[in-house]
């Protein structure tokens, strides 16, 4: 009877030890699917969004209140995205996600080119046809190769206390989030033969 009564025990051990580590392993998925669909529904594709980090709720796990955010949602299906924004004297960090929520890559004010937000994410396909095309963007910027469909950019900067405010919605304000269409990088000859065939109406002569 003992015996019985402790395998009893044991096996239930066993499974409430199952199903506490099958919960441990649904929350962070739940909880990235739950993050996409709020920023879904209160961020434009392909538009940089300042968020307010007293009504962003879950849509980002570990906000520092030391920080302002601002987030840019991309679907790569058609074409890449262009993040471009100016130099801040304080610091800052992008990371790019995909739409599970997990970090395809992170760069910051040290590791970017010139200190400025500049990127293209492209997906692999993409990627090869920017290798063909040579566009002046690929000196410039950091390019991003991701692989996944849809994902999105959060972009924080310092704003320990409210004297940074200006200068980290400035900051925040003049980035943009646009669809990239690579255009190759023509030697000055070639691209003024092509201005001087281009009428001012934008057709050619």
């Amino acid at each position: 009877m003992k015996w019985r009564l402790l395998h009893t025990l044991l096996v239930g051990l066993v499974l409430a030890g199952i199903v506490h580590i099958v919960i441990i392993f649904l929350i962070p998925k739940y909880g990235t699917r739950d993050a996409w669909a709020f920023l879904s529904s209160r961020t434009d594709q392909f538009s940089f969004t300042r968020l307010d980090n007293n009504r962003s709720g879950n849509a980002i796990a570990e906000t520092d209140p030391f920080f302002a955010y601002g987030i840019c949602r991309f679907d790569l299906s058609e074409n890449g995205v262009i993040i471009q924004g100016q130099k801040s004297s304080t610091y800052w960090s992008a990371s790019v996600f995909n739409d599970s929520g997990t970090v395809l890559y992170s760069l910051n004010d040290r590791t970017a080119i010139d200190n400025l937000p500049y990127m293209v994410i492209v997906s692999p396909v993409q990627s090869l046809e920017l290798r063909e095309i040579q566009p002046a963007e690929l000196e410039t910027s950091v390019v991003i190769e991701a692989n996944t469909r849809r994902g999105y950019v959060i972009i924080r900067v310092l704003e320990p206390d409210s004297s940074y405010r200006d200068a980290s919605q400035k900051f925040l304000g003049g980035i943009s989030c646009r669809p990239y269409e690579p255009q190759p990088d023509l030697p000055p000859q070639d691209a003024a033969s092509e201005a001087d065939s281009t009428g001012e109406d934008g057709k050619s002569k």
